[in-house]
C-alpha cells in the first residue's frame, strides 16, 4: 500500500536520493543497492525517503529513469546542438569518456536480473547507437559505414564497462584511434600525448 505523504516532494528531495542511487552502485555494485545504503549515501532518514518516494520501487524505476533521461538522452540531446557531423562526433567520444562507467556497469547486472531495467538498458544502448550512427551518415554519406562505425563503437563502450582489464587512457586511446581511421585525422584529438576528460565521478 502506498504511504500518505504530506505534501509533494522538491525535485531537490528525489533527486538527492537518485544521485546517491547512482553512487551506490558506482562504488559497492548492485547487490548493495538497499534502502540503509541509499539513505546514508544521501545523508538523510528513512522517512525523508518516504516523503520523496512511495515505496522502494518506485525508487527503484526511478533510479533506472533518471539514469536513462540524464546520462543518456540529455548528453544526445546537447550534442545534436553541434552541426558539424566531424565535430560532432568527437563530441561523442567525450561524452562515451565521461559517461558514469561504474555506475552502467552494475546497471547492466542489474538489467540480467529486471525485466524493467533490461528494457531501458537495451533501449538505451540502441539509442546510442543509432545516434552515432546517424552522425557518421552526415560525416561519411555511407549508410553501411555508419552502422558498423557505431555498432563498433558502443562495443568499446560496453567493453569497457563489462571488463575486468580497464584502462580509461586505453579507452581514451582506442576511441581516437577508431575515429581517426573512420574519418582521417584528427588533429590534436589524435595526439596520444593529450590530456583525456577526467573519469566521471561514478
Amino acid at each position: 500500500m502506498a504511504r500518505e505523504r504530506r505534501s509533494t516532494p522538491s525535485r531537490y528531495a528525489r533527486v538527492r536520493f537518485l544521485e546517491a542511487g547512482l553512487t551506490v552502485l558506482a562504488e559497492d555494485g548492485f547487490g548493495t543497492l538497499k534502502l540503509a545504503a541509499v539513505c546514508a549515501r544521501a545523508d538523510a532518514t528513512t522517512g525523508s525517503f518516504y516523503h520523496a518516494f512511495d515505496n522502494w520501487s518506485e525508487f527503484t524505476s526511478a533510479l533506472i529513469t533518471y539514469w536513462r533521461e540524464e546520462k543518456s538522452q540529455r548528453p544526445i540531446a546537447e550534442a545534436r546542438k553541434v552541426t558539424d557531423p566531424v565535430e560532432r562526433l568527437t563530441a561523442l567520444m567525450d561524452v562515451g569518456l565521461t559517461l558514469p562507467h561504474d555506475s552502467e556497469r552494475a546497471i547492466r547486472v542489474w538489467a540480467a536480473q529486471d525485466p524493467e531495467v533490461r528494457k531501458h538498458q537495451e533501449e538505451v544502448d540502441l539509442e546510442r547507437r543509432d545516434f552515432i550512427a546517424e552522425t557518421y551518415r552526415e560525416a561519411l554519406g555511407d549508410d553501411f559505414a555508419a552502422e558498423e562505425y557505431a555498432t563498433i563503437s558502443m562495443y568499446l563502450l560496453v567493453g569497457y564497462e563489462s571488463g575486468t582489464l580497464r584502462s580509461y587512457e586505453a579507452l581514451d586511446l582506442g576511441f581516437r584511434m577508431f575515429l581517426q581511421s573512420a574519418i582521417g585525422p584528427l588533429g590534436e584529438l589524435g595526439d596520444a600525448a593529450r590530456t583525456p576528460p577526467q573519469p566521471p565521478g561514478h
